[in-house]
């Protein structure tokens, strides 16, 4: 129900004195909006934001001053307003409205910025909303390029491309309009324009706040009430943007008028895009990555007796607490037996005995089809692997590292440790590229690994020197035909495995990472491993599956996805206690882009006799997005135990012909696994 407007504006004026602020109390005038409202920057007043901004009837948050200000612009020595959260801190602009509007319109001009540390990744550019009691229609920009509403949201390429539409919406200027229709409280829609094209258009939800209709926190901009906010209010804020104005229009129908009649209508200029004198935000990257797999303090910017967290002593991994997630790693063999196999070279980080140093230089040198045994060490290398048959044996996991800080781009193939990619040479790669399928592998088409530990430790290092890109791949398998992997350990956070296409069997193996960490369209089986899923406020996910893909035309009836048979599915112990939607996610609907092919082949997951905790979402599956769901995904789970087992609701099991292929190793994989 409705508050009258001398409730409202009470309740508004009560609240401005309810918080304290570390610098001097703001005096509010709680006046709301009619008509049209048109803030040009400094027009109110050159130097103080604050006073600008309220003389133009603007509200601004207690900590305005650390995210508002106006810089020069080239236009006529006009001002543009600067809005900047890239502290971390949510913040935005209130406009006082009645809550007997009907359609509020808002305008402006605005330039974003990409991150520096990472260039495919933007800065959110906007994140408005108008709130209408307690219900609220959104319209914002992230840093996955989305532009986002209360129920729905449009993905933009990194170019920007939105059906079909073309545009940099982070480093040119552009016309925004947010058009709020609203036919009750509860009936709300928000429609976004860009350059006069409809990009996004979204309905309301109902926000539950603590207190119902009573205070606005001035602090958080948040709370029940008649207003429209704009700025950064977002729960992973990273808001950089420059405006040269914002123009409201209240209960008035300007769809038909353009840029050029609104300016005319004014007398003002709405159209030019001023250059701006201000410095852009700038990179804080450290200049060199670390020495070694244990950072210090001064590579990070810290003190000299600063520790890393992850700090491996003597060369080894802690298997009953280990250093990247405290977990005790399960399934892993201790002490294992090497292969007894024919061995083309050694790699010894000494270089005793004659061995090769690096385990780069021992590929380059052996034939195709070869057996490179790798002594214990820290191999701080890089590798790209694109010579067919190569096995990469190891003696023990917990002291044969291969390791590297590859996490340094938006993209994910900018961010991989150890690359193997078999595909006829010059094949696309780039996620959701489309590419011709190879008719059959090349001789030797595999890849073999054992006995070994692949820590991409990029992830953690920007956290401790404030980067935000959190892909750290520490293996990507690409037209691998056939692929065997024993007893290794695999390290990373987002995307840890990415199998791109190919055929794999990995046993008696742990993996950990926090969200899609393994992804792509490989058909996969994990057999006896341990899968752990790292701490994560928004809730971890194990599987990201693309188009089911084996990479070849020879062996597309292979394609059956990823396969977890006999598994222990955990989570650290904060995801245990998260509200459902938080912990861990089996796997979400078809990632579109992640297959080589360009099939629409859909993504597929099997889970088989596994043991999972409580950590588990009671529902397993989420949806890729509002198109590639989670039903129209092959997604199943049979016959499950352990504490979160009995909680899991509306999973699919397999049926009578499923459960006889996918439970036969080799009819799902078309091959015998082994050395």
């Amino acid at each position: 129900m409705k508050k009258s407007l001398k409730i409202v504006l009470a309740s508004f004026l009560a609240a401005s004195t309810l918080f304290s602020v570390s610098a001097a109390e703001i005096k509010r005038t709680i006046k709301p909006v009619s008509g049209w409202n048109l803030y040009i920057p400094g027009k109110g007043n050159k130097k103080d934001v604050l006073k600008d901004l309220n003389k133009a009837g603007w509200q601004v948050s207690n900590n305005y001053a650390s995210h508002f200000s106006l810089v020069d612009g080239s236009i006529n020595k006009k001002k543009v307003l600067k809005i900047n959260t890239l502290d971390g801190k949510n913040d935005a602009l209130m406009l006082p409205l009645t809550g007997n509007e009907k359609k509020v319109t808002l305008i402006f001009r605005a330039q974003g910025a990409v991150d520096p540390d990472n260039p495919q990744t933007p800065y959110g550019i906007f994140f408005a909303y108008l709130q209408n009691g307690v219900y609220q229609s959104m319209l914002r920009h992230n840093a996955s390029n989305q532009i986002k509403g209360s129920k729905s949201m449009v993905r933009l390429t990194s170019d920007g491309t939105a059906k079909g539409q073309k545009l940099n919406i982070v480093s040119d200027w552009h016309e925004y309009r947010f058009v709020w229709d609203i036919e009750a409280e509860d009936k709300m829609t928000a429609k976004c324009y860009i350059d006069g094209k409809l990009f996004h258009s979204d309905i309301c939800k109902k926000v539950n706040f603590a207190d119902t209709m009573t205070e606005l926190d001035w602090n958080t901009m948040e709370g029940p009430g008649h207003y429209l906010e704009f700025g950064e209010n977002d729960g992973s804020t990273n808001g950089f943007g420059r405006y040269a104005y914002l123009l409201t229009i209240i209960d008035e129908d300007v769809s038909e008028i353009s840029t050029e009649e609104l300016a005319k209508k004014l007398k003002v200029d709405l159209t030019s895009n001023p250059v701006t004198k201000d410095s852009g935000p700038q990179s804080r990257r450290p200049a060199k990555k670390p020495a070694s797999i244990n950072i210090q303090g001064k590579e990070v910017g810290k003190d000299a007796d600063w520790e890393d967290p992850c700090t491996i002593e003597n060369g080894t991994l802690k298997l009953d607490d280990l250093q990247t997630s405290w977990s005790k790693v399960q399934k892993v063999v201790r002490n294992p037996a090497t292969p007894d196999v024919k061995f083309a070279a050694t790699v010894d980080a000494s270089g005793a005995n004659g061995a090769y140093k690096t385990i780069a230089e021992a590929i380059e040198k052996v034939p195709s089809g070869s057996n490179i045994k790798i002594m214990p060490g820290t191999y701080n290398e890089k590798l790209l692997i694109t010579k067919p048959g190569i096995s990469l044996i190891g003696t023990d996991p917990a002291k044969t590292i291969i390791y590297g800080y590859e996490a340094d781009t938006g993209g994910i193939n900018g961010n991989l440790l150890v690359e193997v990619n078999l595909l006829p040479q010059g094949t696309n790669t780039e996620p959701g590229a489309a590419a011709a399928i190879p008719e059959a592998p090349v001789e030797n088409c595999y890849f073999n690994a054992v006995n070994i530990t692949f820590y991409n430790k990029g992830a953690e290092w920007n956290k401790l020197w404030g980067g935000s890109e959190r892909r750290s791949i520490a293996l990507a398998l690409k037209g691998v035909d056939k692929c065997y992997i024993d007893n290794c350990i695999f390290l990373g956070q987002q995307d840890t495995l990415y199998f791109r296409s190919g055929r794999i069997y990995m046993k008696n193996s742990y993996i950990e990472g926090d969200v899609d960490y393994i992804c792509g369209g490989a058909t996969c089986v994990f057999d006896n491993c341990h899968i752990f899923s790292l701490k994560y406020a928004n809730g971890a996910i194990i599987v990201a599956a693309a188009g089911a893909d084996t990479g070849y035309k020879s062996t597309g009836k292979y394609a059956n996805g990823y396969v977890f048979k006999d598994c222990i599915i955990e989570g650290h112990e904060s995801l245990e206690d998260n509200a459902d939607g938080k912990q861990v996610t089996l796997a979400r609907g078809t990632w579109v882009g992640g297959s080589a092919t360009g099939e629409t082949n859909v993504g597929k997951t099997v889970y088989l006799n596994c043991q999972i905790s409580k950590a588990v979402n009671t529902s397993p599956w989420k949806d890729w997005d509002a198109v590639n769901t989670a039903e129209k995904a092959f997604f199943r789970i049979q016959n499950m135990t352990g504490e979160g087992s009995g909680n899991i609701k509306g999973a699919k099991a397999l049926s009578a012909d499923e459960a006889k292929l996918y439970g036969n190793i080799e009819a799902i994989l078309g091959f015998k696994p082994g050395l």
